[in-house]
């Protein structure tokens, strides 16, 4: 049976999930569009609550019908559903990503380390109101890429999972530990705070010596990191650019990121 209605329940639920971040918190759950990010999150270990697809994805139920339940949509719904342009057919539910609360576990739930040596190595990135999805998802990759341990967002930054930003990260996403919380609570952890800002103190990236226990803040597109959080950052750097005004957060992420990883 294929279900052609907007009215029905499963197919309104998808909808809010694409679009609404109070709904996709409240159901404690997000949707996801695609065949190739359905593999990337099923090789992560995540399991899916539901799937939907239309009817010429009929290979593709065969392959994931083990795994929840499936509902056939007709391609009206498929695009009332999908926020692009050309929907690809294929959305599925999962549960939500970060972990609100639970900071406790920062260091030990990375998967990046072994337990004994987290404690003494580990890299993180935290981001302060970065309201991109687009920069939010580049980021995300590029914490995955060079092998950061965990991202955290601030309350203030968009939602990370946004259609966009999981689009953006590009299967990173389900790999990389991701937090939301106060930036404040990584130093409270013995955590070395610096910030990506100029300044009184600031040192320049190239010669900067990240300590082993570290969390480096990217601030908005606009204002920078906030004052409050300026505040408790123990070091500044700043990236040397000669013509352009500025970078987009990605971009400066991504350069500082690079430095940051491991070796």
């Amino acid at each position: 049976m294929i279900i052609t209605s907007r009215q029905n329940s499963k197919v309104s639920q998808f909808r809010a999930l694409m679009r609404d971040r109070k709904a996709r918190s409240e159901a404690g759950l997000f949707a996801v569009e695609g065949e190739k990010l359905f593999h990337e999150a099923v090789a992560s270990g995540f399991v899916p609550e539901q799937i939907l697809v239309t009817k010429k994805n009929a290979n593709f139920c065969k392959n994931a019908e083990n795994l929840c339940n499936i509902d056939i949509i007709s391609d009206e719904i498929a695009e009332y559903i999908s926020d692009t342009k050309s929907p690809q057919g294929v959305f599925f539910s999962l549960p939500l990503l970060d972990k609100f609360s639970n900071m406790s576990t920062i260091l030990y739930s990375t998967g990046r380390t072994e337990p004994q040596a987290a404690q003494a190595n580990c890299r993180v990135v935290a981001l302060d109101g970065v309201q991109n999805p687009g920069n939010i998802g580049a980021i995300i990759r590029s914490c995955d890429a060079f092998g950061i341990n965990a991202l955290l967002l601030s309350e203030a930054c968009a939602d990370v999972h946004s259609p966009k930003v999981i689009r953006s990260a590009m299967g990173s996403a389900f790999r990389l530990p991701i937090y939301r919380g106060k930036i404040a609570n990584l130093k409270d952890k013995g955590f070395t705070i610096i910030g990506a800002a100029l300044g009184e103190g600031a040192e320049e990236l190239g010669s900067f010596k990240f300590p082993e226990k570290c969390a480096v803040i990217i601030g908005s597109e606009g204002a920078g990191i906030c004052p409050e959080v300026l505040k408790i950052c123990d070091k500044k750097l700043y990236i040397p650019i000669k013509n352009a005004e500025s970078l987009n957060a990605a971009v400066a992420a991504s350069i500082i990121i690079y430095e940051l990883r491991g070796k």
